[in-house]
């Protein structure tokens, strides 16, 4: 269907203005950023095409440039224009904890990094160092390998965090299988470096395991106490 073809006010861009983005269907919305049709297929469906291609609007995030453009109707300009509205989406939702000034929750964290993980097929190790009051005050990543366990010494690790002068501490590490329940060697591992980083009084606040879609949080599950402010 041509965007032409149908009512003045049940066309996208009008409906958005005359009633806002919140009555637009998704494919609408894709229609708007797409701008125009080509021959054979209206704006309105390739946005639909988009969506199928992709099996589903969320995997759009993620989809890459050549992904796009194997829909019929969609050029490199408007290609373009799709991924770099939602690498925007993925930095706005980056900048919103990084802004942040105050603690930062395990489920902040996720949001955080869920997008960096998604397209990792490789096991990754990230420590974020914080203030006293819970800040983040220096990110380090520190591993990039094949296996699916814990994979950075307790001795490097602290190392590291005597090195920032850091008061607290979040050790953050993915899972590319998507299975986020900590192996044995994730439970001795963050047993033992609680206990050493307490030891140099560093409070671990969590050991966060980032999958595909979910997470698995250590303090959520009791598996680390916090201290009492």
């Amino acid at each position: 269907m041509r965007i032409k073809d149908l009512p003045a006010s049940e066309r996208p861009r009008e409906k958005a203005f005359r009633y806002g983005f919140e009555t637009l269907s998704n494919v609408e919305l894709l229609a708007i950023i797409i701008g125009s049709g080509v021959k054979n297929y209206g704006a309105l469906d390739i946005a639909a095409r988009l969506i199928a291609k992709v099996n589903g609007l969320y995997n759009l995030r993620s989809a890459s440039l050549e992904k796009i453009k194997e829909v019929e109707g969609i050029n490199h300009i408007s290609a373009l224009r799709l991924g770099a509205v939602f690498h925007l989406l993925n930095r706005m939702e980056k900048s919103r904890i990084d802004d942040n000034k105050g603690p930062i929750s395990s489920q902040d964290i996720f949001y955080k990094y869920k997008e960096y993980f998604r397209i990792e097929t490789q096991e990754q190790f990230i420590l974020l160092m914080m203030s006293k009051n819970g800040e983040i005050i220096s990110e380090k990543k520190m591993y990039k390998g094949t296996s699916e366990y814990f994979p950075v010494s307790i001795r490097e690790i602290i190392s590291e965090l005597l090195s920032a002068k850091c008061f607290r501490f979040i050790v953050v590490h993915n899972h590319p299988s998507g299975e986020i329940v900590p192996s044995d060697n994730d439970l001795i591992a963050t047993k033992v470096l609680c206990d050493e980083a307490s030891r140099l009084r560093i409070e671990l606040c969590d050991h966060i395991i980032i999958g595909k879609e979910k997470y698995y949080s250590f303090v959520e599950h009791n598996l680390i106490k916090m201290r009492e402010k």
